[in-house]
């Protein structure tokens, strides 16, 4: 291997474990919140006496969990029934795309940061930008000059994730290359 492959190597690396990293932690940020702690004082009380306390026996601290998992915020023109508003949303697709978002972005950040059909992991990564693009876009109207920067600021990753795919021939680590999958038999290894 000749100097400027290792370098384009390197390159690509650098691209795959920004764009990886940036998935997971982004998926990951969606499982985040405040948990309900018992506080120290009231750890002898019986259930029926914390039962009566109510919240007051309880700090909320900050936690991670499944039991936390939230796509999009409760309120606001960003919420599901923000989206909902929009005529250029299909309803029905709102909330199962809300429901799996966080799944899917930690999925393909892991595929890609493990090397599992890298250059499918890419493309996918790409489209669930264009489609988090579409929802900026339509949101126009309601949330502004912000529309434009999260539209453009998705774009910024759209032109990472074409990079990393032109350098992706110089991937050399992968746990399960392209073409090794049933379902990845599209990529040109070349």
């Amino acid at each position: 291997m000749m100097k400027t492959d290792f370098t384009y190597t390197m390159a690509f690396w650098l691209l795959r474990l920004w764009l990886a990293t940036r998935a997971i932690v982004t998926g990951l940020v969606k499982f985040t919140g405040m948990k309900p702690v018992l506080k120290p004082e009231y750890a002898d009380l019986d259930a029926d006496s914390l039962e009566a306390l109510g919240a007051e026996a309880y700090d909320k601290v900050p936690g991670i969990g499944l039991d936390l998992y939230q796509a999009l915020p409760k309120g606001g023109p960003m919420s599901i029934e923000g989206f909902k508003s929009s005529p250029l949303m299909p309803n029905f697709a709102v909330e199962p795309y809300a429901a799996c978002l966080g799944y899917a972005l930690i999925i393909l950040g892991v595929m890609l940061l493990l090397g599992i059909c890298t250059r499918i992991s890419l493309f996918l990564q790409g489209l669930l930008y264009i489609s988090l693009t579409f929802g900026f876009i339509i949101l126009e109207k309601s949330i502004g000059e912000a529309s434009a920067a999260g539209a453009a600021y998705l774009g910024v990753h759209i032109l990472l994730i074409v990079a990393a795919l032109i350098l992706a021939k110089y991937n050399k680590f992968e746990l399960l290359p392209c073409g090794k999958l049933p379902f990845c038999k599209c990529c040109d290894k070349k």
